[in-house]
C-alpha cells in the first residue's frame, strides 16, 4: 500500500515541496531552511516566526478525514475503501477482573502504524498548501509546522502572520 501511494497517488498529485517529512531525500536536516531569517535581517527586514507542534497528530486522527485526504491525491476507489475499512474495524478492549469494556474507534491513524506517517502526509498537505498561500513562507516536518512572515514594515508582517 505504501509503495502504491508513494508510486502512483504522490506521482499524480505530489506534496508540498515544504513538506519532509517520510519522503526519499528528505530528512529533518533539510527542513531548516530557515535562513529567510538571517536574508531578512541583512535586508534590515524584520521577520516573525510562529512554530507549531500538532500535540496528539496521529492518534487524534479520524478516519473520514484521512479518507478524504486520499481521495483529494487521487487514490483509486479501491484503495481509499480498503483503507477506510481497515481503519473503520478496529476496536479496543479492556479487561479487567471479570469485567470487560470494547469500545469502537474513530480516531486510528496511530503513530506505530506502518502507514501512518504517510497517511498523515497526505492528510496536512491541504493545511500547508492552505498556509503557503497566505504569503508566508511555511515548513513542515511530520506534525511540525513552521510559518514565518517577512517584511520590512510590524503592520504588514504581523498582519501576514495573523
Amino acid at each position: 500500500m505504501d509503495r502504491y501511494l508513494r508510486d502512483k497517488a504522490l506521482a499524480l498529485v505530489p506534496l508540498l515541496s515544504n513538506q519532509h517529512a517520510y519522503q526519499a531525500g528528505k530528512l529533518a536536516e533539510t527542513a531548516h531552511q530557515l535562513v529567510w531569517v538571517e536574508k531578512s535581517l541583512d535586508q534590515q527586514e524584520m521577520a516573525l516566526g510562529v512554530f507549531l507542534d500538532i500535540e496528539g497528530a496521529f492518534n487524534n486522527t479520524c478516519y473520514n478525514t484521512v479518507c478524504d485526504a486520499l481521495v483529494k491525491h487521487s487514490s483509486e476507489y479501491t484503495i481509499v475503501l480498503w483503507i477506510r475499512a481497515t481503519l473503520e474495524g478496529c476496536v479496543a478492549v479492556a479487561t479487567l477482573g471479570g469485567s470487560s469494556a470494547r469500545l469502537v474507534i474513530s480516531r486510528v491513524c496511530l503513530q506505530v502504524g506502518v502507514l501512518s506517517p504517510l497517511l498523515w502526509c497526505l492528510l496536512v498537505d491541504d493545511l500547508l498548501s492552505r498556509l503557503s498561500e497566505s504569503g508566508v513562507f511555511i515548513l513542515g516536518y511530520a506534525d511540525d509546522i513552521c510559518l514565518l512572515a517577512v517584511g520590512k514594515f510590524p503592520n504588514m508582517v504581523s498582519g501576514l502572520m495573523q
